[in-house]
């Protein structure tokens, strides 16, 4: 084999340049964070609605960093939600069936929307445990 001849494969992966957007929505999440505190106001902030391209994205969640809680919700199509590093600040995407990003949103509040139960399904919650209850009382099998 010649020396002269080898060819080495160096991967390389080129970034485009951030359009400096990232500082515009840090301080838009801390106009929002201060408000949530004061008033208890939430926020969501469309990602997909603002000029940031991938590196933009890439940034911003890396300074924002990773939390302790990651959830994953299947119904039509999956949504993730993490928490961010930064307390109130959640990062999530919904999904179509077919894994195509739809939204991809930062909500400021304590708890995402998405996540809450709907007083209906509460609703039937109650009777759903009414009826175990009196099953269980007369002895049937669960």
């Amino acid at each position: 084999m010649n020396p002269s001849k080898l060819a080495i494969e160096i991967p390389l992966e080129i970034a485009e340049p951030t359009t400096g957007m990232v500082q515009a929505v840090l301080r838009e999440l801390l106009e929002h964070v201060e408000l949530l505190i004061k008033s208890g106001q939430q926020h969501v902030i469309d990602l997909t609605s603002l000029p940031l391209n991938d590196s933009d994205k890439r940034e911003l969640k890396n300074l924002l960093g990773k939390g302790e809680v990651s959830i994953t919700l299947s119904t039509l199509g999956d949504s993730k939600i993490f928490e961010t590093g930064i307390n109130g600040i959640w990062w999530i995407k919904h999904f179509n069936p077919n894994e195509q990003l739809l939204a991809e949103l930062i909500e400021i509040t304590t708890i995402p929307e998405i996540i809450k139960s709907h007083p209906d399904d509460i609703e039937q919650a109650a009777f759903e445990l009414k009826k175990l209850i009196e099953n269980n009382e007369s002895g049937e099998e669960v």
